[in-house]
Order: C-alpha cells, then sequence, then structure tokens
C-alpha cells in the first residue's frame, strides 16, 4: 500500500515538474523579432528647361512637391503647346492676359513640343503674339518633363495639345485638355489664392 502511494506521489511530482519545464519552455524561447527595413528615401527627379535666350529653369520633383527654381510666385501654369497648333495659338491671348492680371501670384511656363519651328521662327511667333512669359524652347528637355509628367495625369504619352497644368505651391491642383475659357482658368487662381491666404 506505501508502495502504491509512493508511485502515486512520485508521478503527479514528475508531472507536475514536466509542465513546469514546458512554462518555462515558452518564456524562455521566444521567436525572434524581424528587423524591420528602413522606408526609402523618395526619389529625387530633376528637369532642366531653357529658353531662346539660354535662360534655364530647373523644375526639382521629390515626393510629388514640384519646386521650380527662381519662381516666386505660388501658382505655376505650365502650357504644353505647339506654334503649328491653331487650339494652341489661341490661348495666347489669353494665358498673356492672366499672366499681366496675376503677374505676382501667377507664372506661366510655355513648354514647346512636336514642333520643328526654328528658334528664329519661334521667336517672331512670339513677337507677334506679344508673348509674356516664358517660353521653353529646348524640346528634347521639355519632352523628358512631359513624358514624366503625363502618367502622373493618367494621359498617354502623345497627348493632345495644348494641355495645361496647374501647380500650387509646389503641389499638382488641376489640368486642362483643349482649349478653356479664360474665365474657367481665373476662377480656380482665384480659388487657389483664397486657399493661399487662408494658410
Amino acid at each position: 500500500m506505501k508502495i502504491k502511494l509512493y508511485l502515486v506521489i512520485l508521478i503527479i511530482s514528475l508531472l507536475f515538474a514536466a509542465c513546469g519545464q514546458e512554462e518555462e519552455k515558452s518564456v524562455t524561447t521566444a521567436p525572434p523579432t524581424k528587423q524591420v527595413e528602413k522606408p526609402k528615401p523618395p526619389k529625387e527627379y530633376s528637369f532642366q528647361l531653357s529658353n531662346s535666350e539660354n535662360q534655364a529653369l530647373t523644375i526639382t520633383v521629390k515626393d510629388n512637391f514640384y519646386t521650380f527654381s527662381k519662381i516666386k510666385q505660388p501658382i505655376v501654369l505650365v502650357n504644353f503647346f505647339a506654334t503649328w497648333c491653331p487650339p494652341c495659338r489661341g490661348m495666347i491671348p489669353h494665358l498673356n492676359n492672366l499672366q499681366s492680371q496675376y503677374q505676382n501670384q501667377l507664372f506661366i511656363l510655355g513648354v514647346l513640343l512636336h514642333d520643328d519651328v526654328t528658334l528664329e521662327r519661334l521667336h517672331t511667333c512670339a513677337t507677334s503674339h506679344k508673348i509674356n512669359y516664358f517660353i521653353a524652347s529646348e524640346q528634347s528637355l521639355n519632352q523628358k518633363f512631359s513624358d514624366f509628367l503625363s502618367p502622373k495625369l493618367r494621359l498617354p504619352k502623345e497627348f493632345e495639345l495644348p494641355l495645361m497644368v496647374m501647380f500650387v505651391n509646389g503641389k499638382y491642383y488641376t489640368h486642362y485638355e483643349g482649349v478653356i475659357p479664360e474665365e474657367m482658368i481665373e476662377s480656380d487662381i482665384k480659388q487657389a489664392l483664397t486657399k493661399i491666404e487662408g494658410l
């Protein structure tokens, strides 16, 4: 009888000892922690545009923020155009008006694309239309910026002209495909200025 009692006590104590060891194992053998990967810094893109007088303007893009060098105005309207395009030529007087009216708040950047015009003919065109805004005339450089921007606007690389893209304080604001009434662009400029003043 005593032997049976000792056996029962021994078996029970072994069971408790085994359970205690299992608990210790589960505490001491935690899975290794994964190393957290550091986020990659956003890639930076740079585009240098120049006009027929070799004045350069650099556009830097980082994390969807656009920095236009040497431009102090908070609103930048990029106008992709060609001299052979009647709707593009039709927009020039309206862009001239907007540039004159909002010269302290608006910078219009004309970007020439898909045009075999010589610099001499471009100068004649700019003079005859009294263009009062910057015209980026180096088309190989202009095309690089266009190729970068078009997929961001969900447009094909060979988009129709004219195309105008408005940036406010370095961020994309809106874009216009084709001929747009001057009043509509002006309305957007006024709304953007109201937001800027409200900051």
